[in-house]
């Protein structure tokens, strides 16, 4: 099978090189811009259809597509908030047909382009799977001064700590791995050791747009792709030259209860971003750098965070370009221990000095070249590297963890309405540290996608993926960097794992406006090495499990999104995923001792109904988001586990998974001012969904954040209020919520 399909693949190139060295070409121009303005609209998507050549429109809305054959081309436009338009346009040989696009504003998130549904370009609209789009302009009118703040906008997606939860999906898993996989740009950069997000990698202000894939996708994505996947797609380089700067500054408020108030200092934060970005010649070019720091609004809160990041793009020809990305970030801060539940801010004196210091490095290469119009090849090298060091006031010894990788992938139009693609990944990991001692993994991985249009109302894809996963062997005694015993390591011959993830779903449009979405899927989670092989005894004893299964998913959804005239739309899904060897934290009490490990769950089910819906009013002067998310996280089969005590049983509820989160954020826009509110709701835990204080008030999340805007020309001046009812909440015992804090924010481009 893989055989004939990379002998199709060769004759089909060679053919196509033939064909586009006899075409005669011409060139197509045009200008996107608004209806009612006249004005051009910035970075519109315009595509030709049935193949891969299209482009994105300048600052002033103008476009180019070059090299095309002679003949008759549908070229389709389309734009966030204003409804897609397409038009047959004739290219002669050796000439220039000019067409303009007048775009009509329609309701949020028309018009949207993802790529994450079936790595190629499609409408928001017609993905066979639910996809939701967090935008650059809401992070930044939330003025989320991280990722993770921005991400409870999106429907179905909520936070435990700095766990990101898609349905329900992860929980709060302390840190160790995600069942959510993160990209950027397309290119993986979960950390290789203990499988987690640094949200400080990428500022929010470089950010274009965050696409989110709900439901097990490693099909297309592989392991970790469990529950859903983010794709944080970056901004690219202004063609003309552009310097922006944003700050923040802000200061905590004193708890509700005065009995709470821990210090005299007034408690405050800050953030500035500066970046600048512009084109010379072929060549763009886009460098940023950020400093975010904080008291905290309790002790062994604070933070210190400097980021510094670049982007170049080479496009020597309209079929080629070269992309190089580069983030670091560097991490300094404190680690917040509990002490008494009557004095919730403050840390027990044993803990007081304990602090961490991570320092994360992401790095890509991605070339993308066009033969012809229905071919397409990409390449990508990519590498990810963290290190942790000074935890918990033990010296040093850390080494990096780091994850150098690779992708191939063909892009063929087999017809204009059939495409296929095939690829082969590759992601090797090495880890090193005193927690864990030393050890190497890599996985292989081919996979197929293919997506077809027998009309243009119908739509169906499938795929699969083959992941061979090696857990390489390594020694049973190792030498630890300091003066302690050697390492024991379980696994000294290593292990050998392999799965395949297929993938099925077909959207129709029944009526104008109007379309059905359902389909099949599953997803795979490898054990991170830091999971199998982690042991600590500070702040409490920790021993890793290196049995550990691999986790596996397998969903089924059905949903229909509807477009109610030309200012508000509709989603409603309704899903069920079932997970077998689910990994979940434990406490276990013998005689002698408390510690926390890991199991694998036997099997749990997260059934569930989404909706959203988004409201344009009195022309785009009034606008509001709804989402509600109900689930039923069920543990059906506990497993059987010798001589531990399971906090949880059969029939339970899965631990740190509220049942209902809901979002509502109506806005307000007065000319060059607006009005704003977020209000985001968690119900409360059950008191059997937690772990280690069953007894302790649970208490549901209900945080209302407002602010005010004022744009005047490049400028914009927010005033903001976070969690404005001061209301203290719990979504992890023994940690409270942020309290209230008040800040203001300034932003200038030119």
């Amino acid at each position: 099978m893989k055989k004939a399909i990379l002998k199709y693949n060769v004759l089909l190139f060679v053919l196509l090189l033939q064909q586009n060295a006899w075409a005669q070409t011409g060139i197509i121009s045009g200008r996107v811009y608004d209806a009612q303005t006249n004005e051009g609209l910035p970075g519109a998507n315009v595509m030709v259809a049935g193949t891969y050549r299209g482009s994105s429109t300048d600052n002033d809305g103008t476009f180019r597509i070059a090299r095309l054959a002679a003949g008759n081309y549908t070229i389709r436009v389309s734009f966030i908030g204003y409804d897609p338009v397409q038009r047959t346009v004739r290219v002669g040989a050796d000439s220039t047909a000019w067409v303009s696009f007048a775009l009509q504003a329609g309701a949020v998130q028309m018009g949207e382009v993802v790529v994450i549904a079936s790595k190629q370009e499609e409408e928001l609209e017609k993905t066979t799977t639910s996809v939701s789009v967090l935008t650059s302009e809401t992070a930044m009118r939330r003025n989320a001064l991280r990722l993770d703040n921005a991400l409870e906008s999106v429907p179905g997606v909520n936070l435990m700590a700095e766990n990101v939860n898609v349905r329900n999906s992860t929980g709060y898993t302390r840190g160790l791995g995600s069942r959510v996989l993160m990209l950027l740009d397309g290119v993986p950069i979960l950390m290789s050791d203990f499988g987690n997000m640094n949200w400080d990698l990428v500022p929010v202000a470089e950010i274009e747009r965050v696409e989110v894939l709900k439901g097990p996708a490693s099909a297309i994505y592989g392991s970790f792709a469990l529950g859903g996947v983010m794709n944080i797609i970056t901004k690219a380089p202004a063609s003309q030259g552009r310097f922006t700067i944003r700050t923040t500054a802000g200061i905590y408020d004193q708890p509700y209860y005065s009995d709470w108030d821990w210090t005299d200092r007034t408690l405050h934060f800050n953030r500035t971003d500066l970046s600048y970005s512009r084109q010379i010649g072929t060549v763009g070019v886009k460098m940023s750098l950020a400093k975010h720091e904080s008291t905290g609004d309790r002790m062994n809160r604070h933070f210190q965070r400097v980021n510094a990041s670049g982007k170049l793009i080479w496009t020597p020809s309209s079929t080629a370009q070269l992309a190089l990305f580069s983030s670091f970030v560097r991490d300094r801060r404190g680690e917040f221990v509990w002490s008494r539940l009557d004095q919730p801010y403050l840390v027990d004196p044993e803990f007081e000095d304990f602090r961490v210091s991570q320092d994360a490095l992401s790095f890509y290469l991605k070339y993308q070249q066009l033969f012809g119009e229905r071919f397409e090849l990409k390449a990508r090298a990519s590498y990810i590297r963290q290190i942790s060091g000074n935890q918990y006031k033990v010296d040093g010894d850390f080494k990096p963890a780091e994850g150098p990788g690779a992708n191939i992938e063909l892009g063929t139009k087999l017809h204009k309405t059939l495409h296929l693609i095939t690829g082969v990944e590759y992601k090797y990991d090495l880890a090193e540290q005193r927690h864990f001692g030393r050890h190497f993994s890599y996985t292989l991985s081919p996979y197929i996608h293919q997506s077809w249009e027998p009309v243009s109302r119908l739509r169906f894809t499938a795929g699969a993926r083959y992941d061979f996963h090696y857990l390489l062997p390594s020694a049973k005694l190792q030498d630890q960097f300091i003066k302690l015993p050697p390492i024991v390591n379980p696994l000294p011959e290593g292990k050998k794992e392999d799965y395949i993830s297929p993938q099925v779903g077909m959207s129709y449009e029944l009526f104008d406006g109007t379309v059905l979405h359902g389909g099949y899927g599953s997803g795979i989670r490898i054990p991170t090495i830091a999971e199998r092989f982690t042991r600590f005894t500070i702040p409490l004893e920790f021993i890793g499990n290196a049995n550990l299964e691999t986790e596996k998913s397998r969903s089924f959804e059905i949903g229909i999104r509807q477009r109610i005239g030309n200012h508000a739309r509709l989603e409603i899904t309704a899903f069920t995923n079932t997970y077998r060897n689910l990994i979940e934290p434990v406490y276990v009490a013998d005689l002698t001792r408390f510690y926390a490990t890991l199991i694998n769950i036997e099997q749990a089910e997260i059934r569930g109904i989404e909706a959203a819906a988004n409201l344009n009013l009195f022309g785009n002067k009034f606008s509001l988001d709804l989402s509600a998310t109900l689930t039923d996280p069920v543990i059906q089969e506990t497993g059987v586990h010798e001589g531990i005590q399971l906090p949880f049983e059969s029939g339970d509820y899965l631990s740190y998974r509220p049942r209902l989160i809901a979002y509502a954020s109506p806005t307000l826009q007065m000319g060059s001012f607006s009005l704003a509110a977020d209000f985001a709701y968690t119900s409360k835990l059950e008191r059997e969904q937690l772990q280690l204080f069953k007894d302790d008030k649970r208490i549901a999340k209900r945080q209302l954040d407002v602010r005010a805007s004022y744009q005047y020309k490049n400028a914009l001046l927010q005033f903001i209020v976070r969690n404005a009812l001061q209301y203290h909440f719990t979504q992890i015992e023994r940690n409270l919520g942020e309290v209230r804090n008040f800040s203001l924010a300034l932003q200038w481009e030119y």
